[in-house]
């Protein structure tokens, strides 16, 4: 008889209603509420690392969240909308 694979900290085989979360570090899954990952958060992560490996590897990373454009110095209407018929419209 074949076995079924386990995953996660958990040791249970994978189940398509749980949210699951690959480690960049040792390639298994863990479900996300077993290793304290929310589904809607693992977007913003760039690179997992599972508890074990992060003792190893160091912490998870995030994604870098880039800085909305300065205004250019001397523009009074940085942040202002831009007028219909305006000269920065036309």
């Amino acid at each position: 008889m074949a076995s079924v694979p386990v995953y996660c900290l958990c040791r249970l085989p994978y189940d398509v209603t749980r949210f699951m979360i690959e480690c960049d570090g040792c390639q298994d899954w863990f479900h996300g509420s077993c290793v304290g990952v929310e589904e809607e958060a693992a977007a913003e992560i760039d690179l997992y690392h599972c508890p074990q490996c992060a003792v190893l590897r160091g912490p998870s990373v995030m994604k870098r969240r880039r800085a909305p454009p300065k205004p250019a110095p001397g523009d009074a209407d940085a942040g202002r909308p831009v007028r219909t018929g305006s000269a920065q419209f036309v």
